[in-house]
């Protein structure tokens, strides 16, 4: 018995995408299958300069 095709599989994904709602979707179309090719500017993508969401100490 062979492994079945996922959904997008064979489907390739150019992701322009910054923050948070785009590169999600871009990992939910990978995880469908889809190659997904993420392109970001030279100095990189906005949110790898924000601090983490939560305070020294918590979580």
């Amino acid at each position: 018995m062979s492994i079945p095709k996922k959904a997008l599989e064979g489907i390739k994904i150019l992701d322009l995408t910054q923050i948070y709602a785009g590169p999600y979707c871009s990992m939910l179309f990978a995880d469908m299958g889809a190659e997904v090719i993420k392109i970001e500017p030279p100095w990189g993508e906005i949110i790898r300069d924000n601090p983490p969401l939560v305070k020294q100490g918590e979580g």
